[in-house]
């Protein structure tokens, strides 16, 4: 299950992800009437995925961002022109949906700056959640699948380093990774099935700022470069794992606004 929030906007800052997540984070607690237990140990995987789409005819322009009182850059920001902004959000799990859709209902004023931090051209910017809608996804029946990425995939070794695609080891990561992903109690429980395959049919590399309070505070800088894949793929593996990724991402950091995934084809 997934969800749609239109959100109103005048702009948004290319480092916006990490305020998303405290959107989500918000609504769960609201939703759900506590914190869920996921949030107590940051190694634990998250069970959803999201992707921010901004509006095709948007404008942009280089603008100051205060991240924090300690870092201030000069990067893109993106003017909606007044069209809205679209959020969306997936789970295996309808509990943990229902309770965003209702915690969304709850805020409906999201204020994205917050004292010193994410001050957008001197501006405090607040967002103006709309409409939400339920959107459910596509039936797996198949076990290889054309997907399209909404974020991008990213795989990293054990050394951090990004993999991409066309990486002749993408694939042992990917299903390292995944296998371990699945294995959580959030998720499945146990791992793969069968291993996975991604056979890529056009993708190519993307490079995104990132930033979160515990990255600036370990390496003193301000925005991380995160390397990932995008584009069109086709994925094989058990229907159960796939409609797990489907339904929660593929790749790491898919709390973070990566590695959420379109069905559009059944092979």
């Amino acid at each position: 299950m997934r969800l749609k929030v239109l959100i109103r906007s005048d702009l948004v800052p290319i480092l916006y992800r990490h305020r998303v997540v405290s959107l989500i984070k918000n609504a769960i607690k609201l939703g759900s009437n506590g914190v869920d237990q996921f949030f107590e140990d940051k190694r634990v995987v998250r069970p959803y995925c999201f992707n921010l789409a901004l509006p095709s005819k948007k404008t942009q322009k280089v603008g100051t961002i205060q991240i924090d009182e300690n870092f201030t850059v000069e990067d893109i920001i993106f003017y909606t022109n007044k069209r809205p902004i679209s959020l969306y959000i997936g789970s295996l799990d309808s509990d943990l949906i229902n309770a965003i859709h209702k915690g969304l209902k709850k805020i409906k004023r999201f204020n994205f700056s917050s004292n010193s931090n994410m001050i957008i051209q001197n501006k405090r910017l607040v967002w103006v959640i709309e409409r939400i809608v339920f959107i459910n996804e596509k039936p797996i029946e198949k076990e290889e699948l054309i997907f399209k990425t909404n974020s991008p995939i990213l795989i990293e070794n054990e050394d951090n380093r990004p993999i991409l695609f066309s990486d002749e080891k993408f694939n042992y990561y990917l299903n390292e990774i995944m296998d371990r992903i699945l294995s959580s109690p959030y998720l499945k429980g146990k791992g793969l099935s069968k291993p996975l395959k991604l056979e890529p049919i056009d993708m190519k590399k993307q490079v995104v700022k990132h930033t979160l309070k515990d990255f600036r505070e370990n390496t003193g800088k301000p925005v991380m470069y995160l390397t990932g894949s995008t584009g069109i793929f086709k994925l094989s593996g058990s229907k159960e794992d796939l409609e797990i990724i489907y339904k929660t991402g593929l790749g790491i950091r898919t709390c973070q606004g990566f590695g959420m995934i379109e069905l559009k084809d059944q092979v």
